[in-house]
């Protein structure tokens, strides 16, 4: 995943505690890359190949800009999602045993920043009017963060590594 930056984890924390409370309990806010990962097991060998994978990567800017939504989701949208879908493509070409969302939307992805989660499509369209305006933030991605947790369950889920991008640059 991309965390961003305390800029950004400002904006976007207080609104993912009032609407996903329990999300924000198990992961920061972020930008999926490629979700579910490899079984816990497997993490030592899977990092050395994201190592392979995102040493010919060069670090990249994102910027966020407005909210847009999925069904029972509100997110902060990537002006360009083109850097962050390009990682995307890399890993899931090498993983092809983990197709993102577990294939329940497909086997391609849409990177967002998620701040909001409903069950009512009535209550998201309340929120998603009160949500506060902010300014377009960019900030540099150079890593990515490879965490581990017990899906939908309240308990943190703790950093495995740390994968720079462009380190054979």
């Amino acid at each position: 995943m991309i965390v961003p930056p305390h800029e950004l984890q400002a904006i976007a924390s207080p609104i993912l505690y009032r609407y996903a409370h329990d999300t924000l309990i198990r992961v920061p806010v972020h930008l999926t890359v490629l979700f579910p990962f490899v079984a816990y097991q497997r993490l030592p060998e899977a990092c050395g190949i994201l190592r392979e994978i995102t040493a010919s990567i060069a670090p990249f800017d994102v910027t966020m800009s407005g909210y847009d939504q999925f069904p029972g989701t509100i997110f902060m949208a990537p002006i360009d999602p083109k850097p962050i879908h390009n990682i995307f493509k890399r890993i899931y070409t090498r993983f092809p045993e983990c197709p993102p969302y577990s294939g329940k939307f497909g086997d391609d992805l849409h990177p967002h920043m998620t701040v909001a989660e409903f069950e009512s499509e009535d209550d998201l369209g309340s929120a998603l009017k009160s949500l506060p305006d902010y300014r377009p933030t960019t900030f540099h991605v150079d890593r990515l963060h490879v965490m581990y947790g017990i899906e939908r369950e309240p308990i943190p889920w703790l950093t495995h590594d740390i994968i720079p991008l462009g380190s054979a640059l």
